[in-house]
């Protein structure tokens, strides 16, 4: 999508300022705070935000701090992830993993950084007070216990054998909508709030995110077994860290299945809305991509 390279553009932009406008002691530190959020990927999660605002009149300007914040979130969690203590991914994005780096401790440290950086982020946009407030306690909560944080704490029980009292579907949903999904649905609901949407446009963009946010993830299991590990830029470590995934539980096939249904509901909730051409498109991109 040419809407989503624009977008990816103006966020990598951003970023790169903040970076060259802040003064952070040492440097040494200030690199490792940036590698992560620098090193590319899709930027989906900040394109929903300039999307979602896009589709209810927000300003750009303002949709761009949101949506750098988001990103900024999304790599903290990134080098957490790949800390020997978590997943002990020595790549993300086809480079060397921040720890492998700067170590774990700077890793950490950086991680940390970003997560608070983000909300301060946030509040130097020129959006209203009671904008900045909603967008600040949505993401609070969707990056930690209500969302990405404890999703990845019934992801580490599962993968240690100490959830076998769950049965192993409502397990992985849980995590799929708690670590992955939660996220993207706040995305959403951020850019949104930076324009003028209506409650009940409000409720229809919350169902699409969790429902987009849930396929995400599940493609994303399915392409750790067939994708192609050099486009997907790092080592396929769901096997050796025994996490439970889609295709481990309902098979490769069903999970396909529930990606392209999952996908169906979404724009089946905002088809009807004005502007939501792309917000429709990225959904199909969600579920076709290969990596």
């Amino acid at each position: 999508m040419e809407i989503l390279n624009r977008y990816r553009k103006i966020v990598d932009n951003f970023i790169i300022e903040l970076e060259n406008n802040e003064r952070i002691f040492p440097k040494s530190f200030k690199d490792a705070m940036f590698y992560t959020p620098k090193s590319g990927g899709k930027r989906i999660r900040a394109a929903l935000v300039m999307m979602a605002s896009d589709m209810f009149g927000g300003k750009e300007k303002d949709a761009t701090y949101i949506a750098s914040a988001v990103e900024l979130i999304h790599a903290y969690s990134l080098i957490h992830d790949d800390l020997p203590a978590m997943d002990n991914d020595d790549f993300r994005r086809g480079k060397p993993s921040n720890h492998k780096v700067f170590g774990e401790a700077f890793a950490i440290l950086a991680g940390d950084a970003l997560n608070t950086y983000a909300f301060d982020i946030i509040l130097r946009s020129n959006l209203e007070n009671y904008k900045k407030v909603e967008i600040l306690r949505i993401l609070s909560v969707s990056a930690g216990i209500g969302g990405m944080v404890v999703g990845q704490a019934a992801d580490i029980l599962s993968s240690d054998g100490k959830l076998n009292d769950i049965s192993k579907k409502r397990l992985v949903n849980f995590i799929h909508k708690h670590k992955t999904a939660k996220l993207i649905q706040s995305s959403l609901l951020c850019g949104a709030i930076c324009g003028n949407p209506t409650k009940e446009e409000i409720e229809k963009i919350k169902r699409y995110g969790l429902y987009t946010g849930v396929a995400f993830q599940i493609i994303d299991d399915c392409l750790d077994i067939v994708g192609d590990e050099s486009k997907m830029g790092k080592k396929k470590v769901d096997e050796i860290n025994n996490t439970l995934t889609y295709p481990k539980v309902y098979g490769l096939e069903k999970s396909f299945e529930f990606a392209n249904r999952l996908k169906e509901m979404a724009i089946k909730e905002i088809k009807d809305i004005d502007n939501s051409g792309n917000l429709i498109e990225i959904a199909k991109l969600i579920v076709e991509r290969d990596r």
